[in-house]
């Protein structure tokens, strides 16, 4: 957790402005790490959030029961965000449940941790990038095919991706989830100019190294140097992007689309 998260915990009884009390926000892969944090801090501030999971469902209701703990409303759905079917039933199922979606957050990259085949690229094979690649735009696609419609007729929504700063400062060793992040950026601002004129904004948040199951893949010393190379000098934690997001899903950021938020603590200044 960041000092400024810290701080709001010790506090304790510091309310969070309710600036999205209406509204019902879907976050795919919000069984853990970003996605979590993100329907936790979504909740606080008075959305109704669809908690997605796809396989880790006792997970999923922990988030749900500390979000209803803290007053907040909040639903596990389950659902594979990589299936066509799927993901019209993750959809069909949130809207049920709580109502016409609002904010969507494509969290979910359709990988597990193990998946993500950092290594050198003689170690590689196609199938490799190809299974990085495709999941994470069929995570993409077939979500925001499921939701963006209704976006569209009901005249208003925000979208937030979760992409990554690999896709503009690419590192050793991460061709697969470089290439596929790129995807997810170019993707983002084609959606933007598609969805704008219908009064929906399409925006990403570009984090580098957060402190989440993937990180365990990640070396020790590979984590330390990224921490050393930040301005701030720490990685990130999963609540300092679920506050980008945040950000980027409420009024304040009612200008922006089609843009891609690079939240590195400051490493692309190194």
């Amino acid at each position: 957790m960041n000092p400024v998260h810290e701080e709001r915990e010790a506090l304790g009884s510091a309310p969070e402005p309710a600036e999205f009390a209406g509204r019902v926000a879907l976050v795919t892969g919000a069984a853990r790490g970003i996605g979590a944090a993100t329907a936790r801090i979504l909740a606080a501030r008075g959305a109704r959030v669809a908690v997605n999971y796809h396989k880790s469902a006792e997970r999923a209701e922990e988030v749900v029961a500390a979000i209803r703990q803290r007053g907040g409303e909040a639903v596990a759905v389950q659902g594979d965000v990589t299936d066509p079917d799927g993901a019209a039933a993750l959809a069909a199922a949130a809207k049920a449940e709580l109502g016409p979606i609002d904010v969507l957050v494509l969290n979910a990259a359709g990988l597990g941790a193990h998946e993500a085949r950092i290594a050198p690229v003689a170690d590689l094979a196609w199938e490799d990038l190809e299974h990085v690649v495709s999941q994470q735009l069929k995570a993409l696609f077939l979500t925001t095919q499921a939701v963006l419609p209704d976006m569209i007729a009901r005249g208003g929504g925000s979208v937030v991706a979760v992409g990554a700063a690999l896709a503009r400062r690419p590192a050793p060793r991460f061709l697969p989830l470089t290439v596929a992040k790129a995807g997810v950026e170019a993707a983002v601002r084609t959606l933007a100019l598609e969805a704008g004129p219908h009064g929906v904004r399409v925006n990403a948040v570009e984090p580098n190294l957060i402190l989440t199951e993937l990180a365990r893949f990640i070396p020790e010393e590979a984590r330390r140097a990224a921490a050393e190379r930040a301005a701030l000098r720490r990685n990130g934690t999963p609540e300092d992007i679920a506050e980008v997001i945040a950000f980027l899903a409420s009024d304040r950021a009612s200008y922006l689309t089609g843009s891609c938020l690079v939240a590195d603590g400051g490493t692309a200044l190194a």
